[in-house]
């Protein structure tokens, strides 16, 4: 089966490529000499559907602490394809969206999988390039993308409602949710890639208010394609404009505050970012799949530094990933769900930037 990317625009094959062996840890060269992973972050947006493979074009200097703290490549007794997000719920269990494969696994604390969620378990399912999950602790939420659908589950993976989403306006755009996250007074925020907007909806589903223009924009105008979603502990939403390069945060109730990053291949901005994390001091971890790694910023908007390459200063060293995607941060421990490379997890050694190589 070949290989799929998703590039902002649609879902793209690729050459096919060998399958990670089961439960891959890295080798212990990559330990020695990464420590404290670094990363380079000027990377160029080209027309190839590789990205896990880009040129590099410059380095940084600036670094955030972070160590390596395991891999999950496929899970124990099975394999997933095209891996696009993970949730992790309060009794430790892992949701992992199986893009291709039109599935959602639940993995239990070991990494095995625990059950499989899809039209077999549930006939009321049909999964259809389900590209984002989320989860508030008591249910989950997943954009079934391409059925233009959010799914409710409750926490052992029971499907509990679907909502439908319609055009915004009759004979519109049919709606493609690529990024969902569930509030604390029981709103939904769903992306919407093609009408480049974003959602709150009620419970019910109903929409309560549409953020963007309807169309690509820029700044505080609306988004080129909005992706990821998530929330802080004040209830700000956080979206990954796609194609602009950035990741706006929002109010509450919708009003930008600011941007993180933007369009760029220098250091502090982003080339195609897929995932974003929100930790408990307001730092934004950004996962961009062109650069191959995830950049952090402050909450104020300031460039901290990159996690995934072995050494920052040169350009030729290997990135600890090979398309990072969906991010998932609880407490101090960062998981990344790499399309390739499966699940990477770091362990978060401090909320400032460290300077120079890693392991300092």
């Amino acid at each position: 089966m070949a290989d799929i990317s998703y590039d902002g625009y649609g879902w793209r094959r690729a050459k096919k490529q060998g399958r990670p062996a089961l439960r891959l840890l890295l080798a212990a060269a990559l330990l020695l000499t990464a420590g404290a992973l670094a990363g380079i972050v000027m990377l160029p947006a080209t027309s190839g559907t590789e990205e896990a493979t880009p040129r590099v074009r410059g380095v940084s200097e600036l670094v955030y602490p972070a160590t390596f703290s395991g891999q999950l490549a496929q899970p124990t007794g099975g394999q997933w394809v095209l891996p696009a997000g993970l949730a992790l719920t309060p009794d430790g269990d892992t949701f992992v969206l199986d893009t291709e494969n039109n599935r959602i696994l639940k993995l239990d604390q070991a990494g095995l999988i625990a059950s499989t969620i899809d039209s077999t378990s549930d006939e009321r399912l049909a999964l259809k390039g389900p590209m984002a999950i989320a989860s508030d602790g008591r249910r989950l939420a997943v954009a079934n993308s391409l059925a233009a659908q959010v799914l409710l589950f409750d926490l052992s993976g029971h499907l509990q409602q679907t909502l439908t989403l319609q055009p915004l306006t009759a004979g519109g755009t049919t709606p493609r949710p690529i990024g969902v996250a569930l509030a604390a007074d029981g709103r939904i925020i769903v992306a919407d890639a093609d009408s480049h907007v974003v959602l709150l909806l009620d419970p019910d589903g109903n929409v309560l208010k549409v953020i963007g223009a309807g169309g690509r924009a820029t700044g505080a105008d609306g988004f080129n394609v909005p992706g990821a979603v998530t929330l802080d502990g004040a209830g700000n939403i956080y979206v990954v404009d796609t194609l602009g390069g950035r990741v706006v945060k929002l109010s509450p109730d919708g009003t930008f505050i600011r941007q993180f990053g933007e369009l760029g291949d220098t250091a502090g901005s982003l080339a195609r970012p897929h995932g974003v994390a929100v930790d408990a001091a307001g730092n934004v971890f950004v996962s961009d799949g062109l650069l191959a790694a995830v950049e952090v910023f402050s909450p104020g908007g300031d460039y901290l530094g990159v996690i995934g390459r072995r050494d920052p200063t040169d350009p030729a060293s290997g990135s600890l990933f090979q398309a990072p995607a969906g991010l998932w941060l609880e407490g101090n421990r960062l998981y990344v769900m790499d399309r390739r490379a499966g699940i990477i997890t770091l362990d978060l050694i401090g909320l400032r930037p460290l300077q120079g190589a890693a392991g300092e």
